[in-house]
């Protein structure tokens, strides 16, 4: 008796959704993939590709039908999940929320308001400069919609809100931005899978910007963070979960930690950027692409530790710079680590943009103490040079 393969459809053909890939194929799956970028590796690496801009969903809704997929899944990208999740309910497959949650976690504006609502802890926000006056300087202005810190800035005077205004604006595919308080401290991830309505693995990452200043480039798993105020964290996101019944699947967030507690920054659904997949899964030796993608193939998840904690001191680090430069290599200094993995992202010749449009590669090193990994790891920077050999 013959039996027929299923298919995947996954929203997103670049370096980092390759994780995601993976795990479909390893799960039986006969993998499709679509996206606008015909030198993205998930187009080679896929056993079916489609030069298909994913933001389209009505092209996507008719290769779904065409292919008569299985399943279809969202990227590393926001968009790969607002148009998945329309296609989704269109066709009846599992893995996304209802598009009214979706947007309100995913515009920044409508999460915002949503939020201040609800009690949980936000910066104060608007969504035009003539209501900034309420607002007390500085002030953060970034696009309701973008990424990787795009159309972001940070103002110190009632002059300069327009002009940054109307620069997010710009930044933004929907011409929209929001306006919020400035929130001083450190800044944080919380990874969390949801099952039946619950929370039931998390991870929680330091995070630090030092090439651009709103896009992360070195990570690891939390050395700063007191067990008190991950419960804070923990129980915030819970009660979020079940005010918007959110489905099954992963609920990503960054936070900042503050003098006085903690401020929600970013929601998103998608999986995570940069391999962050891979930091989770070095650190802690748990399958975090698998358990992403399992609940738009309607699978369960071999899920029992709630915290799972470090078994390997890993630190991730984005190769990026802050001006123009023709890439031909990198070299590192004397940095008390591993280097266990190299992405390249770069062929030598290939101009290197600023950040945060563009990266060369990415590393993952292995510490022997805690220690080091808390301290160097916000200075990885300084032992990567990239440029001309």
């Amino acid at each position: 008796m013959m039996t027929t393969t299923k298919k995947a459809l996954l929203l997103d053909a670049g370096f980092a959704a390759l994780p995601l890939l993976a795990a479909l194929g390893k799960q039986g799956y006969q993998t499709a993939v679509c996206g606008s970028k015909p030198q993205d590796p998930g187009h080679q690496f896929a056993d079916l590709s489609f030069d298909i801009n994913y933001a389209d969903q009505q092209q996507v809704l008719a290769l779904a039908k065409s292919l008569k997929v299985d399943a279809l899944l969202p990227g590393v990208t926001d968009v790969s999940y607002l148009t998945g999740c329309q296609v989704a309910h269109q066709l009846g497959l599992p893995g996304f929320d209802q598009p009214d949650s979706a947007e309100i976690i995913f515009k920044k504006g409508a999460f915002r308001h949503w939020a201040n609502q609800h009690g949980y802890p936000v910066p104060q926000a608007v969504n035009h400069p003539a209501a900034a006056d309420a607002l007390p300087l500085p002030l953060m202005i970034k696009p309701v919609d973008a990424y990787s810190g795009l159309g972001i800035s940070l103002v110190d005077n009632r002059q300069a809100i327009l002009p940054a205004w109307e620069q997010a604006c710009a930044a933004s595919s929907d011409g929209k931005a929001v306006i919020e308080t400035w929130i001083e401290g450190s800044l944080h991830s919380h990874s969390a899978f949801i099952r039946n309505g619950k929370i039931v693995a998390e991870y929680f990452v330091d995070e630090f910007c030092t090439v651009y200043p709103w896009q992360v480039n070195s990570s690891s798993l939390s050395t700063a963070l007191d067990e008190p105020l991950k419960n804070q964290v923990s129980e915030c996101l819970q009660a979020l979960v079940n005010d918007l019944q959110l489905c099954d699947g992963l609920l990503h967030t960054q936070f900042i930690r503050g003098k006085n507690g903690f401020w929600l920054i970013e929601l998103t659904r998608r999986c995570p950027g940069d391999l962050y997949s891979r930091l989770i899964e070095l650190s802690t030796a748990t399958p975090y692409a698998l358990w992403f993608v399992q609940p738009f193939l309607d699978q369960p998840s071999a899920i029992h530790d709630k915290r799972p904690a470090h078994q390997r001191l890993i630190a991730r680090h984005t190769l990026s710079v802050d001006r123009r430069t023709p890439f031909s290599c990198f070299s590192y200094g004397q940095l008390p680590a591993r280097i266990i993995a190299t992405v390249p992202l770069k062929k030598p010749g290939e101009m290197l943009e600023c950040a945060p449009r563009d990266r060369a590669g990415i590393i993952f090193a292995e510490f022997d103490r805690l220690a080091e990994l808390a301290t160097y790891t916000p200075q990885l920077k300084a032992y990567f040079t990239l440029g001309q050999s």
